[in-house]
């Protein structure tokens, strides 16, 4: 549930994409095709909470809810002035609770190291549009996938993504990205999209909004027994409404509250994530 942290600038009408991206600003843009230029880095340590009671679709017997707290850390860092490198690393507790025939609800926990993403963004283009790739691959090594409650289901995830992203000057940016991921074994490949708006609000606030989704290609090869994990079907459509709000502290420090509720879905829990996130590029 990991998700790519994302903070609008304060755009400039005569000032060039390209400067954007170079961290003018506290919470510079690091959105889409924007990259880091070379030695500077942007971090975001963030506490995500989801909780889901029910699921799109078909519902499972007995099930009462599903949780997720988790810290993730996430960071960028350029590498040249057109590739950036990208870690996000996951440290979770998740919840499942369910109620038997009796009337009696149990409860089941793990917590750990959950999927581990690592991943390049290469800058192809510096505007007007500003094109870039984005490559990552999913490193389900920290955790047992045996485990009747994973934290992952243990397969290796490889996606590549077109990212798009235009300046509208003071009235912040705007970007569109399209990518496949394969996902090795059982699981189904995915077709995944994002549209994003973001803007600030003065000198000090700034606001951004993100469809995200996916679709199932559908093309899964279902074995062995279904995952305790509700959140881990093999085939699934998903798609996230995100609505954050955002406070620079200083020049170094800003805060992010983020909300992000389960929209539309096929064969996964519907739920809502909270998440509280400081912003420090470097």
């Amino acid at each position: 549930m990991s998700s790519r942290p994302i903070a609008p600038a304060k755009f400039a009408i005569n000032t060039t994409i390209y400067v954007i991206a170079g961290l003018i600003t506290p919470t510079a843009a690091i959105a889409g095709p924007w990259t880091l230029k070379q030695g500077k880095t942007y971090n975001k340590p963030a506490v995500n909470y989801f909780t889901g009671t029910s699921s799109f679709g078909t519902q499972q017997e007995g099930f009462e809810r599903f949780e997720d707290l988790n810290f993730t850390f996430y960071n960028e860092t350029g590498i040249t002035d057109d590739i950036s490198f990208i870690l996000s690393v996951p440290v979770k507790e998740i919840t499942r609770a369910d109620r038997n025939t009796a009337g009696v609800i149990t409860t089941r926990k793990t917590s750990g190291v959950g999927d581990i993403d690592v991943g390049l963004r290469y800058n192809l283009s510096k505007g007007p549009v500003v094109v870039a790739l984005q490559g990552i691959f999913k490193l389900p090594y920290a955790y047992d996938a045996s485990n009747p409650l994973p934290l992952g289901n243990g397969q290796e995830d490889f996606e590549g993504r077109l990212q798009l992203g235009r300046s509208l000057g003071k009235a912040g940016y705007v970007v569109v990205e399209a990518g496949y991921r394969y996902r090795v074994g059982a699981p189904s490949d995915e077709f995944r999209y994002l549209l994003e708006y973001g803007a600030d609000l003065g000198k000090s606030t700034y606001v951004r909004t993100k469809l995200d989704g996916l679709l199932s290609i559908r093309n899964d090869s279902p074995r062995g027994s279904v995952s305790g994990n509700p959140t881990l079907p093999l085939a699934f459509d998903l798609a996230k409404l995100e609505l954050t709000a955002g406070r620079k502290l200083s020049e170094k420090v800003a805060v992010e509250f983020t909300v992000t509720p389960n929209v539309y879905g096929n064969n996964t829990l519907t739920g809502t994530n909270f998440q509280l996130a400081l912003v420090l590029p470097l």
